[in-house]
Order: C-alpha cells, then sequence, then structure tokens
C-alpha cells in the first residue's frame, strides 16, 4: 500500500468460470508475503457458499440475492468504505456475480467517495475457454457478457484449458486476445497461474468504453432455486442427475453429505461436470444446493431432490 491507498482487484467471469478458485490461489499467495487481504463476495442467490474458500479471519463483506452491477451497486460502494475504515489492509478483491458486467461494477468502485481510499488497479476477466469456445450457441445477452468479460479486462485468465485440444485451446486463445489485445493474457487450469502478473499490475482500468447493459434478471433470464437437503445423497445416482442437466443450467453449487462417508463436501458444477471436494473447516454448514440458469424448471429439480433423498433413505 504504498501510495497509502489499498489496493482494489476485481475478478469478474460469468457463472462458473473459476473465479473463486482464481481467488483462492491468490489469497493463498496473498497470505505467505503477509499482506493483509480483505475480500468482497457477491452472489445471486441467498445463501453464500463460495465463501467457503476465504480463510477464517479474513475480512469478509458477503452481497447476497442481487447484482452488484444492478440492484446492490449503492451497497457494494458503501461496503468497500466501510471496510476501508474499519481494517487495516493492502488489498480488497472483489469477486463480482457471474451475471455482472464488468464496467458496471467499476462504476462502484470508483465512487468520488472512495477516491482517498482504494487504487483501483486492475479488472480480471476470468474465461472458461470451453465456453467460449461454444459461445455462439448461447443466447445472445450471455454471448455479450462473456465477451464483455474478454472485452474490458486488464488481465485476462482463461481458465479449464485442459477440456481442449492442443487445435482449439489455440484457436480459443487466439480470439480471446483479440477482443484486447492490450491486455495480459494467461491460459491455464485449476488456476495455476504466476500470481504476481496480477498482484504486480498497475493500474490500466477503463471506464469510457460504451457497452450495452446486461443484468441478472432483466436480460439474461437467471433464476436462482435454493433447496436445503435433508438427508445424504447417493453420490453416483446425484453425480448422473447432475450430467442430465439441461444445459440452460448454468451453475450449480453447496454444501452435501454423500451416503458412503460421513465427510462433507463442498459441490461446484459447471456446465455438465460435476465436482466434490472435500470440506475441511469449523464453521457450521447446512447441507444446501443453489441452482443458478435460465428460467429453472424448479419443479423438476424438487422431485428429483426428492426422490434421491427417498432412494438414500430406503437404502440405509
Amino acid at each position: 500500500m504504498e501510495s497509502g491507498r489499498i489496493e482494489l482487484y476485481m475478478l469478474a467471469g460469468f457463472l462458473g468460470s473459476g473465479k473463486s478458485t482464481l481467488l483462492a490461489r491468490l489469497l493463498e499467495a496473498e497470505s505467505k508475503q503477509g499482506r493483509r487481504i480483505g475480500v468482497i463476495m457477491n452472489e445471486v442467490g441467498e445463501i453464500s457458499i463460495d465463501s467457503a474458500y476465504i480463510p477464517d479471519g479474513m475480512p469478509l463483506a458477503e452481497l447476497l440475492d442481487g447484482c452488484v452491477c444492478c440492484s446492490i451497486q449503492g451497497e457494494l460502494t458503501m461496503q468497500l468504505y466501510k471496510m476501508a475504515q474499519t481494517y487495516e489492509l493492502d488489498a480488497v478483491y472483489i469477486e463480482a456475480t457471474g451475471a455482472a458486467h464488468p464496467l458496471e461494477v467499476l462504476d462502484a468502485c470508483t465512487h468520488p467517495s472512495l477516491a482517498p481510499l482504494y487504487d483501483m488497479r486492475a479488472i480480471v476477466g476470468v474465461i472458461d475457454m470451453k465456453q467460449w469456445q461454444n459461445r455462439e450457441e448461447l443466447k445472445k445477452p450471455v454471448k455479450q457478457l462473456l465477451e464483455a468479460h474478454a472485452k474490458y479486462a486488464d488481465i485476462i485468465i482463461g481458465t479449464k484449458q485442459d477440456r481442449l485440444t492442443e487445435v482449439e485451446r489455440l484457436a480459443a486463445a487466439k480470439t480471446i486476445k483479440s477482443f484486447q489485445p492490450e491486455a495480459i493474457h494467461s491460459f491455464t487450469s485449476y488456476a495455476q497461474i504466476d500470481t504476481g502478473i496480477i498482484t504486480g499490475s498497475l493500474p490500466r482500468y477503463r471506464t469510457d468504453q460504451p457497452h450495452e447493459k446486461t443484468h441478472v434478471h432483466q436480460h439474461l433470464h437467471l433464476r436462482t432455486y435454493t433447496r436445503f437437503l435433508c438427508s445424504a445423497l447417493p453420490r453416483m445416482a446425484f453425480e448422473n442427475w447432475m450430467r442430465s442437466l439441461p444445459p440452460t443450467v448454468y451453475r450449480a453449487k453447496g454444501f452435501i453429505h454423500v451416503t458412503d462417508t460421513p465427510r462433507l463436501f463442498l459441490f461446484q458444477y459447471a456446465y455438465g461436470e460435476p465436482m466434490l471436494i472435500p470440506y475441511n473447516s469449523d464453521r457450521p454448514c447446512e447441507d444446501v444446493l443453489v441452482f443458478i440458469g435460465d428460467n429453472l424448471d424448479t419443479d423438476r429439480i424438487e422431485q428429483a431432490l426428492t426422490e434421491l433423498e427417498d432412494a438414500a433413505r430406503s437404502a440405509q
């Protein structure tokens, strides 16, 4: 914090692109450097799942059930101000909801009241390279938002390159670079990057470029569905059901127990691929799933989960 102001970094990317994985890696690197870090997380739903990645004791503000680029923009500004007044920090990381346009989040970060407090260092665009390759198949608002993360970012992290062939990876990297040739680009899997390309960045953000507004409920038609679980779920049946979901279910996450082990898992799902990660923390967590998608068929989701719970209980 050489300037006397707190460094500010924004992580922007569509649902399931890998923002939380990248954030966890950045926080680990910052901790090793002994830097004092705060985090602001925005989630579309009413339940916070991604905050499980935040180390205990780290200053954290959560903005739930709204999008920082529209319905709770003022709250983001207020939380930034409050965090600067409450803690002695070297940097703050904002993880924006996957439905947020980066420039509209930037508007909240550059409120005049924050100018003496924060030094906006970089917009970090996180892009799922497999989804990018297939972006022409997406609905227009989703495609535009995905491209905005490539167009307006100072640093672009292309993720999940392991899901592409070498020819596909090179083609995706080329088109991503064409949207913002002056940006720093890094292509990786599981956020295995040199974190110095982000933490060593200079302020280069742009606020004067025109863009089409893309708000979470207004244009993308995104909906969330939160389901608290009554019992553990049969692992194989649950994962097979998740893989059968339509492509309009962009993201799912939560905390669950499965029937073959007593441990708690952090559950992540994006674009047809479910993942269970052992969750090791003393924080109490309820078993819950949060689904995010385009016009979710909540009745079918509810029915399927009820059947999975019934199957688990009858097998006991």
